[in-house]
């Protein structure tokens, strides 16, 4: 047989010659394919995790590139326990077995303190007031009490001895006091003037003469920015009969011509017979 002649012109030989050919093509994709697989996964070079935890993001980048590996920061939180920017969660954990060029995902103690408003917690229970704070990030601390009409409930909020506003930004884990009413109300007592203040200075000079800012009344409603009104009348009126932890009803407006002369009511009408 003339196989020089089969494989070039006969049928079946063209067929065997292509079928050989891939079949070679085959095993040599085959082995080229694992070959890059391998290199690609990097089989067989592993690294075990070291500990991160308390270390700067810094320092754990140089100690994972020794280990063929690389740093990942997926999340950041506040933990006023801990040291800002250091690492406190890593992913995979400690002494895992990883394969080289591969990420370590890690979670740092943030560095700038999240800034948390205060919710509005006046005249709700001091129970409700410490689950709202704690919601938030805040703490209650210590609590102060102050004559009152009605017992446990918030009157105002206290920050680094200094009396604050809702709204007010605080840094995230702050404690804070609470002043609470104690109920024992009822003592006679005179009503501290709050003309021709902001409603903060009101509310300020009001607790300092044992009572509170009550209903809060405007003659045009504030668009955002209440800190252009003052109080220009009150209820009970200046050095009237008032009750120790009693509240005084105020309106605001921004016209400073109305100080005390635009009362909402009979000025007789503020007396109550105490004596």
């Amino acid at each position: 047989m003339n196989f020089n002649k089969f494989w070039k012109e006969s049928t079946l030989g063209f067929i065997l010659k292509n079928l050989l050919l891939a079949i070679v093509l085959s095993f040599v994709l085959g082995g080229l394919t694992l070959f890059l697989i391998s290199k690609y996964t990097h089989h067989g070079e592993t690294e075990v995790i070291p500990n991160l935890k308390g270390l700067y993001s810094e320092e754990a980048e140089v100690l994972l590139k020794n280990h063929g590996l690389y740093l990942e920061i997926i999340d950041s939180v506040y933990d006023i326990k801990q040291s800002p920017g250091i690492i406190i969660e890593q992913i995979p954990s400690i002494n895992s077995i990883i394969k080289r060029n591969r990420p370590v995902f890690v979670i740092i103690n943030a560095r700038q303190v999240r800034q948390i408003p205060l919710p509005d917690i006046n005249d709700v229970s001091y129970r409700q007031a410490t689950a709202m704070l704690n919601s938030v990030g805040l703490q209650a601390g210590n609590i102060e009490y102050s004559p009152s009409e009605y017992q446990d409930l918030v009157i105002s909020v206290k920050y680094k001895g200094l009396p604050i506003a809702a709204g007010t930004r605080l840094p995230e884990g702050s404690i804070i006091v609470l002043v609470v009413g104690s109920g024992a109300g009822g003592e006679n007592s005179f009503a501290p003037s709050l003309i021709g203040l902001a409603l903060e200075e009101g509310r300020n000079t009001a607790l300092s003469g044992s009572m509170i800012v009550g209903a809060i009344n405007y003659d045009i409603p504030p668009d955002g920015n209440e800190n252009d009104y003052i109080i220009y009348s009150q209820r009970p009126r200046a050095g009237h009969p008032a009750y120790v932890g009693g509240r005084i009803d105020v309106w605001l407006s921004r016209d400073r011509t109305k100080l005390d002369t635009d009362r909402p009511d009979n000025d007789d009408d503020d007396v109550e017979e105490f004596f």
